[in-house]
């Protein structure tokens, strides 16, 4: 991190005793100035390209949406140098969501205020976005390669029942044509709870960060990640948003083909990122499709 950061701190004229480093993941760094703006800075070409996509997106999203989201004050794009590029935004108030925030007082208060903020990002009509705003069907080849490139891992690790189950849970889910058939609508594409903001008591929704898997596809992407929250939260959010979408009857089928493939990218990404997060990965695996 410390060569990155560095890069990135020459580049934006900054003292490394005037920011305080948020947190650090596979994709990028995240650093706060002292007058409290946000600077994201991409580890790669292809999370560069992500912010460029959020710079020209999110400002034209924003008047649909009753919660605060980040609007960009700057961004640079050039894949020649490191960083590949930095976007920059105001913070938004707020704490994230965490499970161990929720009560019985607070937790249909923000289930019903999260569902409402997806029901308004999945109406935003898809032909008015940008262009470079990308489409992610639900898709049997990106489903085949995903699963090519967790077999080995899988096979090592897994006991043979355990290996006939996610078998089986694959065949299912390649011939599984309700999961092909969804409506396409605007997806934040990473909405787990790091990602919602609220206030301090927890009872108010304030803000949605971190747009860079924003993308148009299957709505069912967004709900799945809402079992984080627990299962009595990811109810009533479903309800919730079901009265927005009544037409859409087959979309908790499709959360949860969804939460086992996320669980799966997140093996990929360990993979390729961070070997020690392997374990995890497996353990996550196991608990949402192996049981």
């Amino acid at each position: 991190m410390t060569d990155l950061l560095g890069a990135a701190l020459l580049l934006l004229s900054l003292d490394k005793k005037d920011i305080t480093v948020l947190g650090e993941g596979f994709e990028s760094i995240v650093i706060e100035q002292r007058d409290g703006t946000i600077f994201r800075i991409a580890k790669t070409i292809e999370t560069a390209g992500h912010y460029t996509k959020e710079c020209q997106l999110l400002p034209h999203i924003r008047s649909s949406l009753d919660v605060e989201i980040p609007l960009p004050i700057s961004n640079r794009y050039d894949p020649s140098i490191v960083p590949p590029g930095i976007m920059s935004y105001t913070k938004l108030k707020g704490t994230p969501l965490h499970p161990d925030r929720l009560s019985p007082g607070n937790l249909p208060i923000i289930a019903k205020q999260l569902a409402e903020f997806i029901s308004k990002l999945h109406a935003i009509p898809v032909h008015s976005l940008p262009a470079n705003c990308p489409q992610e069907v639900n898709n049997k080849n990106r489903m085949r390669e995903l699963r090519a490139n967790t077999q080995d891992i899988l096979t090592k690790v897994l006991t043979v029942k355990e290996q006939r189950i996610l078998s089986s849970w694959w065949e299912e889910t390649l011939e599984d044509e309700t999961f092909y058939t969804h409506p396409n609508v605007l997806c934040h594409g990473d909405l787990w709870y790091a990602n919602i903001l609220t206030d301090e008591l927890g009872e108010q929704l304030t803000g949605v960060i971190d747009f860079s898997a924003t993308h148009i596809g299957d709505p069912a992407q967004d709900l799945a990640t809402q079992s984080y929250m627990g299962e009595a939260f990811y109810r009533l959010m479903c309800r919730e948003y079901a009265n927005s979408f009544p037409a859409d009857t087959t979309i908790e089928h499709r959360v949860k083909r969804h939460q086992g493939l996320r669980e799966l990218g997140g093996l990929v990404h360990a993979l390729r990122y961070d070997p020690s997060e392997i374990e995890d990965a497996v353990s996550k695996i196991k608990h949402v499709i192996i049981k």
